[in-house]
């Protein structure tokens, strides 16, 4: 089974697709992030042992070292939650981000740079592609593709292949939410 489906596909493909197709770029891009970073820091606090204190300090807040959206990628890479195809992809995400976010000049997903970074996210692992196309031949919609990321540009445009881009990207992160299992270092002493 793909690292992009799931036995909820679908549903969780319409759920996400959903949250962003309505806002304008730069929003689409902050919501999809923020959803992601969410997302890596949920499968992290499930992960890693329970924090001392109520308050995890070292995942949440704006000063906690593992906080930002970066810091929980590499993390979670380095822990072996996600493969380096899943990092590289999240990564650039998060570049789009920061390119739409702190850069006025770039309010739109057809930037060059914003373009390129798509490319290299459906480069990154092919098969993407390949699952986008049977999501949306399963959703009824004639599709024609020749199986190259940049077609898939081409075809749909900047906007709309982030807003299929970004469901794949959480239906993966949700897998690995459904799979993870806490860290069991103590188990021996017991």
């Amino acid at each position: 089974m793909s690292e992009f489906s799931c036995p909820e596909a679908a549903t969780l493909f319409s759920d996400y697709y959903e949250l962003i197709s309505e806002e304008s770029d730069r929003g689409a891009v902050i919501v999809a992030a923020s959803i992601l970073d969410e997302k890596l820091g949920e499968i992290l606090k499930v992960f890693l042992l329970p924090p001392s204190t109520k308050k995890d300090d070292l995942l949440d807040g704006a000063y906690a070292p593992l906080g930002s959206f970066s810091a929980k990628i590499e993390l979670s890479f380095r822990l072996g939650i996600i493969r380096q195809p899943i990092r590289q992809q999240l990564m650039l995400f998060k570049s789009i981000r920061n390119d739409v976010a702190h850069r006025l000049s770039v309010a739109s997903l057809q930037d060059e740079k914003c373009r390129s970074r798509l490319a290299e996210i459906l480069k990154t692992t092919p098969d993407i592609t390949d699952s986008i196309i049977e999501t949306l031949a399963q959703a009824g919609l004639d599709v024609s593709h020749d199986g190259s990321g940049a077609n898939l540009l081409d075809t749909y445009g900047c906007r709309r292949t982030f807003d299929l881009l970004f469901p794949m990207v959480c239906m993966a992160i949700t897998r690995i939410a459904k799979t993870i299992e806490p860290i069991d270092c103590f188990a021996q002493e017991s």
